[in-house]
């Protein structure tokens, strides 16, 4: 289908966020997410998006409907979140990448998020 062969650079484009999002570079199954804040980066923020990471992580993450191995750590000016798609079925890889952004939404006062930016 036409959508479908753009690509997953376009795929961040189209997704509603409260924050812009970047597709810097594509490495296999590997994903490195910088999350840049309004203000820097705090211990509190670090916290909320290990929280909603770990939520995101329980409520999608059966074996079914695995969608991959999620780490979170805090930068010096941004927090890093890697998503590792080994083991993850074909079908669920795109919603695993996504499924990530949309997760961050609910986490105020975020910038932007750039996918892979030292790739």
């Amino acid at each position: 289908d036409a959508q479908e062969s753009r690509g997953l650079g376009d795929v961040y484009k189209r997704q509603d966020l409260n924050y812009e999002a970047h597709v810097a570079g594509f490495d296999g199954e590997s994903f490195l997410y910088s999350v840049y804040f309004d203000g820097g980066v705090t211990d509190e923020k670090a916290e909320e998006i290990q929280q909603v990471m770990s939520d995101y992580s329980s409520q999608n993450g059966d074996e079914e409907n695995y969608m991959g191995y999620i780490d979170v750590y805090k930068g010096e000016d941004q927090i890093m979140i890697y998503l590792d798609l080994g083991g993850v079925s074909e079908e669920n890889c795109n919603m695993a990448v996504t499924g990530i952004l949309k997760a961050l939404n609910s986490v105020a006062g975020i910038k932007s998020v750039i996918i892979n930016e030292e790739m």
